[in-house]
């Protein structure tokens, strides 16, 4: 009878693995949490901006001894700019939300991409935000292919990349969309000449938790600061990338790639 050599490495083995696996679990728990805690002080700092113009609008129509309709006129497009913000920042915090833990709210259809883009731009141009600004479009005749795409949902991508453009440049400024075919890829892009995107901010733009150095400014519309991560949540869904790029000196380019 042959005797086999017992393997009392392989117990050790196992339980040097399962404690690894706890701890590698406890430590994204533990990101997951840090990183949850971040979002909300983020977008508790943010909410108070326009709640307290909010406030103090209320109050100094109250402090009124008679309103007048030039008061009241003053004071509403400030109310009505406010709670706009207001509305849209709930929204974005509502949306990442949603696309964290629904697996069904996509629904994809194929659509052309030159005529979808051609839909979008000419939309945006006609949009008051962008009435000072030089929107150029750009689009390839290679672009005439179909893509499967939740239309609302890039269009929605996009809209956030043009309102990160909108609050990163001026009156006169250019932005252009722009798209071409490369091998099986569409390759959209949207390029503004307005302030640039630090060299030590651009690795991180696309994270929830961080907030570019520059992107609360007097005009921003960027909501709770959570509109490039959502673009990443919503490019992800659709299997394609997103990047961002800007030589630190003036104006920077977002890329959306779609697979065809």
């Amino acid at each position: 009878m042959i005797k086999t050599k017992k393997n009392f490495e392989a117990p050790n083995l196992m339980v040097e693995n399962l404690s690894r696996a706890l701890y590698d679990a406890n430590q994204k728990q533990s990101e997951i949490i840090r990183e949850r805690d971040e979002i909300y002080a983020n977008i508790s700092h943010d909410l108070r901006s326009p709640i307290t113009a909010i406030h103090n609008a209320i109050e100094y129509l109250q402090s009124l001894d008679h309103i007048t309709e030039a008061d009241i006129k003053a004071t509403l497009p400030l109310l009505a700019a406010r709670t706009e913000m207001l509305e849209y920042m709930i929204e974005e915090i509502f949306l990442l939300t949603k696309l964290d833990t629904s697996s069904d709210m996509f629904h994809f259809e194929i659509v052309p991409a030159g005529a979808f883009l051609e839909d979008f731009f000419y939309m945006c141009e006609a949009d008051d935000r962008f009435s000072d600004r030089n929107m150029k479009l750009n689009i390839a005749e290679d672009c005439n292919v179909d893509i499967n795409i939740d239309v609302i949902y890039m269009k929605r991508l996009l809209d956030n990349i043009l309102r990160n453009a909108l609050a990163h440049t001026s009156s006169g400024d250019s932005i252009i969309l722009s798209a071409k075919c490369t091998g099986d890829t569409l390759k959209i892009s949207i390029e503004n000449n307005g302030e640039p995107i630090l060299a030590k901010d651009l690795p991180n733009i696309f994270k929830r938790t961080y907030m570019a150095s520059n992107s609360r400014t007097p005009s921003s519309t960027s909501g709770a600061g959570l509109g490039l991560s959502i673009c990443k949540s919503i490019i992800e869904k659709h299997n394609g990338q997103i990047s961002a790029y800007s030589d630190g000196i003036k104006g920077s380019c977002f890329y959306v790639e779609l697979l065809l």
